[in-house]
């Protein structure tokens, strides 16, 4: 599996590593949107350092979406930290932002320090 969930007490942890698909991503979305603990979460963090490649398709990124809306429902006071040092990922959540297509406050960092600075996170995994 490309990506594994750490649940903390305020929040959850995703660590991306290898190749990541389209769909891995959005299993990885939907695992948390749909877990018990979803509505008090304080902060999600997707970390993609260790990622070697991501093939997102758009479908898959306009499905990440749909459940991401469905999600701030749940949870509009979530923030999300986006960890990578990918130009295209960084590009990619950059236009999403841009283009308001994203309802929680979402981030990008170039280090893990730096996210659990802006979400307040204590523990560094």
């Amino acid at each position: 599996m490309p990506y594994s969930l750490v649940w903390e007490p305020n929040g959850v942890y995703k660590k991306f590593c290898g190749c990541v698909s389209g769909e891995e991503l959005l299993q990885s979305v939907r695992e948390v949107a749909t877990d018990i603990r979803f509505g008090a979460l304080r902060f999600e963090v997707s970390d993609y350092l260790e990622t070697e490649r991501t093939e997102f398709s758009q479908d898959a990124l306009n499905e990440v979406r749909a459940v991401r809306i469905g999600s701030f429902m749940n949870n509009p006071a979530m923030k999300v930290a986006i960890v990578t040092l990918d130009s295209e990922i960084q590009q990619r959540i950059y236009s999403t932002i841009a283009a308001r297509l994203t309802l929680h406050q979402t981030k990008v960092f170039n280090s893990l320090p730096d996210a659990n600075t802006w979400l307040g996170r204590t523990t560094e995994t």
